[in-house]
């Protein structure tokens, strides 16, 4: 006895659909590249469940996620009001004494990366929040840089306030080289990051076979505060990195990154697991429609 004819269409389409949606179910190389984890940071002191300042922490953060569908930067600030939970668009306010009882405040900010559309950027602060919260569990401060943006809230006002000596995160490439047109392309880069960037705030540079990125946090001073951090930034990158082929350094207010071709951290972080995810998936969608096959042509044969 034969398969009826929509038994038969039912099993095509069931491996059809299911091919589809495994290939359709790898992330893209876009999206694994803003979301990768570079650091964080999370403050040892613990706020209690249930209590002002987490009411106010959340509502901090909700704002943030929404508000970076419009905006690349934004600050603000929940229950600084006297009195009340009032949240508004931070402007620096003063910080929160020890000793003045429990902080019930919170304040905050997010930015992403110059070269995102609002939508990436939304995601990626929207994804960047959701992980503050697995990371920093009831920290009272915390911060988290991922490749495409980065977040950060405070029980203590410190928008506009930042040290741009303080590191908060380095790595230096595992190859170095002494040559000079290398040498001379990387310098090159330093120079322009600095000049280009302390205006406009985002700016990539090429020269020969070495790329450059460079950008300042949305509440620091312009154009003075940018240049002096970018400066810095440089400096540190030097010292701490010699002649490597590829180096990231990142203050509270400011980054600096430069790679040579074949050197960017993400080329091995980032875009190879993705692909590498992509892969699995795409094999696992094969195997799948080979194995349904299989079984389509043994109900067939059994006919």
């Amino acid at each position: 006895m034969r398969l009826p004819g929509s038994s038969s269409c039912f099993l095509v389409i069931m491996l059809v659909l299911f091919t589809v949606f495994s290939l359709r179910a790898a992330p893209t190389a876009a999206q694994g590249a803003t979301d990768t984890f570079i650091y964080a940071g999370c403050s040892p002191s613990k706020y209690e469940p249930h209590t002002a300042f987490e009411s106010n922490l959340n509502s901090l953060l909700t704002s943030i996620a929404s508000s970076s569908a419009r905006a690349t930067y934004n600050s603000f600030s929940s229950g600084a009001g006297s009195g009340s939970n009032a949240q508004s668009e931070s402007q620096p306010q003063a910080a929160s004494g020890a000793g003045a009882g429990p902080r019930t405040a919170a304040y905050g900010l997010y930015q992403c990366r110059g070269d995102l559309s609002p939508g990436d950027c939304a995601a990626c602060v929207q994804r960047t929040v959701a992980r503050l919260g697995a990371v920093c569990a009831n920290a009272y401060a915390a911060a988290l840089q991922a490749d495409g943006c980065y977040v950060r809230y405070d029980a203590d006002d410190f928008v506009g306030r930042a040290d741009n000596t303080a590191v908060a995160y380095r790595r230096c490439g595992s190859g170095s080289s002494d040559d000079g047109a290398f040498l001379r392309s990387r310098e090159g880069v330093l120079r322009q990051l600095q000049l280009q960037a302390a205006a406009r705030g985002y700016k990539v540079i090429t020269s020969g076979a070495v790329q450059g990125v460079a950008q300042c946090l949305g509440d620091i001073a312009a154009p003075g505060g940018c240049g002096a951090c970018l400066a810095q930034a440089v400096a540190q990158l030097k010292d701490a990195c010699g002649s490597a082929l590829a180096a990231d350094v990142y203050l509270e207010q400011c980054y600096v990154k430069y790679w040579a071709d074949g050197h960017d951290f993400r080329s091995s972080q980032d875009y190879s697991g993705d692909e590498f995810g992509r892969t699995v998936a795409i094999i696992i969608g094969i195997l799948a429609g080979l194995a349904l096959l299989v079984i389509f042509i043994s109900f067939l044969t059994k006919a």
